[in-house]
Protein backbone atom coordinates (compact mmCIF):
# COMPACT_ATOMS: atom_id res chain seq x y z
CA UNK A 1 0.00 0.00 0.00
CA UNK A 2 3.07 2.43 0.74
CA UNK A 3 4.60 1.16 -1.88
CA UNK A 4 1.51 2.56 -3.86
CA UNK A 5 1.11 5.53 -2.40
CA UNK A 6 4.66 6.55 -3.16
CA UNK A 7 4.41 5.68 -6.88
CA UNK A 8 0.56 7.72 -7.17
CA UNK A 9 2.62 10.90 -5.61
CA UNK A 10 6.27 10.66 -7.68
CA UNK A 11 3.45 10.48 -10.90
CA UNK A 12 1.85 13.68 -9.91
CA UNK A 13 5.27 15.91 -9.03
CA UNK A 14 6.31 14.03 -12.41
CA UNK A 15 3.28 15.55 -14.12
CA UNK A 16 3.52 19.02 -12.23
CA UNK A 17 6.82 19.39 -12.87
CA UNK A 18 6.35 18.51 -16.72
CA UNK A 19 3.31 21.62 -16.57
CA UNK A 20 5.95 23.70 -14.74
CA UNK A 21 8.32 23.23 -17.42
CA UNK A 22 5.71 23.64 -20.58
CA UNK A 23 4.25 27.09 -18.88
CA UNK A 24 7.25 28.93 -19.17
CA UNK A 25 8.71 27.67 -22.78
CA UNK A 26 7.52 30.75 -24.15
CA UNK A 27 5.98 31.04 -27.64
CA UNK A 28 7.77 32.14 -30.56
CA UNK A 29 6.24 35.81 -31.60
CA UNK A 30 7.79 37.46 -34.95
CA UNK A 31 7.83 40.88 -34.44
CA UNK A 32 5.53 43.08 -37.28
CA UNK A 33 6.88 43.81 -40.26
CA UNK A 34 8.21 46.88 -40.93
CA UNK A 35 6.41 48.74 -44.23
CA UNK A 36 8.73 49.11 -47.25
CA UNK A 37 10.31 52.45 -48.35
CA UNK A 38 8.56 55.76 -46.98
CA UNK A 39 4.45 53.71 -46.42
CA UNK A 40 2.79 55.64 -44.09
CA UNK A 41 1.08 53.43 -41.41
CA UNK A 42 -2.85 53.09 -42.11
CA UNK A 43 -4.53 55.43 -39.48
CA UNK A 44 -7.05 52.55 -38.47
CA UNK A 45 -9.06 54.58 -35.90
CA UNK A 46 -9.83 57.28 -38.64
CA UNK A 47 -10.99 54.74 -41.04
CA UNK A 48 -13.18 53.15 -38.63
CA UNK A 49 -14.76 56.10 -38.33
CA UNK A 50 -15.07 57.41 -41.44
CA UNK A 51 -16.65 53.83 -42.43
CA UNK A 52 -19.55 54.10 -39.86
CA UNK A 53 -20.00 57.50 -41.37
CA UNK A 54 -20.66 56.77 -44.81
CA UNK A 55 -22.01 53.48 -44.22
CA UNK A 56 -20.18 52.20 -47.11
CA UNK A 57 -18.81 48.57 -47.94
CA UNK A 58 -16.86 46.07 -45.90
CA UNK A 59 -13.69 47.03 -44.14
CA UNK A 60 -10.33 44.93 -43.84
CA UNK A 61 -7.73 45.17 -41.28
CA UNK A 62 -5.24 42.85 -42.26
CA UNK A 63 -3.40 40.73 -38.94
CA UNK A 64 -0.11 42.65 -39.88
CA UNK A 65 -1.77 45.80 -39.65
CA UNK A 66 -3.29 45.99 -36.49
CA UNK A 67 -0.01 44.06 -34.94
CA UNK A 68 1.81 47.72 -36.36
CA UNK A 69 -1.11 49.72 -35.06
CA UNK A 70 -0.70 47.77 -31.63
CA UNK A 71 3.00 48.05 -31.70
CA UNK A 72 2.43 52.30 -32.08
CA UNK A 73 0.36 52.81 -29.21
CA UNK A 74 1.34 50.49 -26.82
CA UNK A 75 3.54 50.72 -24.21
CA UNK A 76 3.52 49.69 -20.33
CA UNK A 77 5.28 49.17 -17.35
CA UNK A 78 4.71 47.47 -14.40
CA UNK A 79 4.42 49.32 -10.76
CA UNK A 80 7.70 51.32 -9.22
CA UNK A 81 8.43 47.96 -7.01
CA UNK A 82 8.43 45.40 -10.37
CA UNK A 83 10.18 47.81 -12.53
CA UNK A 84 13.52 47.24 -12.81
CA UNK A 85 12.40 42.82 -13.00
CA UNK A 86 9.39 43.41 -15.53
CA UNK A 87 9.52 44.93 -18.75
CA UNK A 88 6.13 44.42 -21.45
CA UNK A 89 7.78 43.53 -24.77
CA UNK A 90 4.58 43.58 -26.92
CA UNK A 91 1.02 42.63 -27.54
CA UNK A 92 0.67 40.13 -30.72
CA UNK A 93 -2.50 39.41 -32.25
CA UNK A 94 -3.18 36.37 -34.29
CA UNK A 95 -6.44 35.82 -35.69
CA UNK A 96 -8.00 32.85 -37.11
CA UNK A 97 -11.61 31.94 -38.00
CA UNK A 98 -14.09 33.61 -35.07
CA UNK A 99 -11.07 33.64 -32.65
CA UNK A 100 -8.86 36.23 -32.04
CA UNK A 101 -5.62 34.67 -30.20
CA UNK A 102 -4.08 37.80 -28.02
CA UNK A 103 -0.41 36.97 -27.12
CA UNK A 104 1.19 38.85 -24.48
CA UNK A 105 4.80 38.79 -24.30
CA UNK A 106 7.39 40.60 -21.39
CA UNK A 107 10.53 40.44 -20.08
CA UNK A 108 11.44 38.80 -16.59
CA UNK A 109 14.11 39.71 -15.59
CA UNK A 110 15.95 38.22 -18.85
CA UNK A 111 13.51 35.16 -19.32
CA UNK A 112 11.09 36.12 -21.92
CA UNK A 113 7.54 34.77 -20.57
CA UNK A 114 3.94 34.69 -22.95
CA UNK A 115 0.63 34.61 -21.72
CA UNK A 116 -2.36 33.66 -24.95
CA UNK A 117 -6.15 34.99 -24.38
CA UNK A 118 -8.12 33.34 -26.78
CA UNK A 119 -10.79 35.89 -27.82
CA UNK A 120 -14.25 35.64 -30.00
CA UNK A 121 -16.58 38.55 -30.58
CA UNK A 122 -20.25 38.00 -30.86
CA UNK A 123 -23.34 40.21 -30.95
CA UNK A 124 -26.78 40.10 -28.94
CA UNK A 125 -29.15 42.43 -30.60
CA UNK A 126 -27.51 45.95 -30.28
CA UNK A 127 -24.56 44.88 -27.99
CA UNK A 128 -20.93 43.62 -28.98
CA UNK A 129 -19.82 40.75 -26.33
CA UNK A 130 -16.09 39.77 -26.08
CA UNK A 131 -15.90 36.22 -24.41
CA UNK A 132 -12.70 34.23 -23.40
CA UNK A 133 -13.03 30.97 -24.97
CA UNK A 134 -9.39 29.91 -23.44
CA UNK A 135 -5.50 30.07 -23.64
CA UNK A 136 -2.32 29.51 -22.60
CA UNK A 137 0.72 30.26 -20.64
CA UNK A 138 3.51 29.78 -22.70
CA UNK A 139 2.70 25.98 -24.59
CA UNK A 140 0.60 25.06 -21.65
CA UNK A 141 -2.84 25.22 -22.86
CA UNK A 142 -5.43 26.10 -20.76
CA UNK A 143 -9.37 26.71 -19.61
CA UNK A 144 -11.07 30.43 -19.70
CA UNK A 145 -11.05 29.84 -15.92
CA UNK A 146 -7.47 29.64 -15.15
CA UNK A 147 -6.53 32.64 -17.31
CA UNK A 148 -8.29 34.95 -14.40
CA UNK A 149 -5.37 36.20 -13.55
CA UNK A 150 -4.65 37.94 -16.39
CA UNK A 151 -8.58 39.90 -15.81
CA UNK A 152 -6.16 43.13 -14.29
CA UNK A 153 -3.68 43.28 -17.50
CA UNK A 154 -6.92 42.82 -20.06
CA UNK A 155 -8.83 45.51 -18.01
CA UNK A 156 -5.61 47.48 -18.16
CA UNK A 157 -5.60 47.24 -21.82
CA UNK A 158 -9.26 47.97 -22.73
CA UNK A 159 -8.63 51.08 -21.45
CA UNK A 160 -5.97 51.86 -23.21
CA UNK A 161 -7.11 50.57 -26.48
CA UNK A 162 -10.96 52.45 -25.61
CA UNK A 163 -11.12 54.72 -28.31
CA UNK A 164 -10.21 51.75 -30.94
CA UNK A 165 -12.66 49.32 -29.10
CA UNK A 166 -15.31 51.92 -29.51
CA UNK A 167 -14.66 53.11 -33.24
CA UNK A 168 -14.60 48.85 -33.53
CA UNK A 169 -17.85 48.31 -32.28
CA UNK A 170 -20.27 50.85 -34.03
CA UNK A 171 -19.71 48.37 -36.61
CA UNK A 172 -22.80 46.38 -37.47
CA UNK A 173 -20.74 43.27 -37.63
CA UNK A 174 -17.52 42.17 -36.87
CA UNK A 175 -16.07 39.58 -37.84
CA UNK A 176 -12.58 37.40 -37.27
CA UNK A 177 -11.45 35.44 -40.53
CA UNK A 178 -8.51 34.20 -41.22
CA UNK A 179 -5.56 37.07 -41.00
CA UNK A 180 -7.65 39.57 -41.31
CA UNK A 181 -10.61 41.55 -39.03
CA UNK A 182 -13.64 41.87 -41.85
CA UNK A 183 -16.21 44.49 -40.32
CA UNK A 184 -19.38 46.04 -42.01
CA UNK A 185 -20.81 49.31 -41.03
CA UNK A 186 -24.23 49.05 -43.27
CA UNK A 187 -27.55 48.08 -41.36
CA UNK A 188 -28.88 45.07 -42.67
Amino acid sequence: MRFLFHLLLTATLSALTGAAWVAHRPRVIQPPQELKGNAKPRDLVDDLKQAVIKGSGLVEISEGELNRHLARVLSARANAKLDPWVKFERLHVDLKPEVAEVTLVWDLHGHRSTATVDLKVSRLEKVFRVEVVGGAYGHLRVQRGLLRPLSPVLQSLSGTLHEEIQALFHMNEVRIAQDKLVLDPRFP
